[in-house]
């Protein structure tokens, strides 16, 4: 049975796909192109960390590279990949802050985008490693990083299950000083005792 957070899951990840088809090439600077599937997955890790965030991956990272980017598998090698190393380390390092979801995002993301460069560097697509890693990856991370801290709060609210990195607002109980247990003193020598 799918359940309404699977839904949002595959909703978001057709509109990420989409985005990726549409909307990247069209906001691209220079050779940095946004990879919103990198940004969404991530979020989704983080946000949903359960063994389903690998299906998720490596069928977004096909799609990436059937879209016709790099060497078909690369990217949803390197997905599956990010998406383990950052659902294992949001499960290890939350602290129920800001500051850590979006450190591990921000050093996944640098990570999948220099092992991109590199591998599109091995295989020869790029033409030197000034080109791939600096014209390319940091860039493209950079653009990544941004869409992330987008999608990031988003998908907290629509993603995240209550108590995952998430503080439930607690009704407060408030109590009357006439629900209290009365006590009796009693005075015997000059001492006060409770009964």
């Amino acid at each position: 049975m799918i359940n309404r957070e699977s839904i949002m899951v595959l909703i978001g990840a057709a509109i990420a796909c989409i985005a990726q088809i549409i909307i990247a090439p069209n906001i691209a600077i220079f050779s940095a192109m946004p990879n919103f599937i990198l940004a969404y997955v991530l979020v989704v890790a983080i946000v949903r960390p359960r063994p389903s965030v690998y299906v998720l991956a490596f069928v977004l990272g096909l799609v990436y590279d059937l879209i016709g980017y790099g060497p078909v598998g690369l990217m949803a090698f390197l997905l599956v990949l990010a998406a383990f190393a950052t659902s294992r380390a949001f499960v290890v390092l939350n602290n129920d802050t800001l500051f850590m979801p979006i450190t591990i995002f921000v050093v996944a993301a640098f990570a999948v985008e220099l092992l991109y460069g590199v591998f599109m560097l091995g295989f020869g697509v790029a033409a030197s490693p000034v080109e791939a890693l600096v014209y390319r990856a940091l860039p493209c991370a950079l653009y990544d990083c941004v869409f992330g801290l987008i999608f990031y709060p988003i998908a907290l609210r629509i993603l995240a299950p209550a108590g995952l990195g998430t503080k439930v607002p607690s009704r407060k109980v408030s109590v009357h000083a006439s629900s209290l247990p009365r006590t009796k003193v009693k005075k015997s020598s000059g001492k006060t005792r409770r009964r």
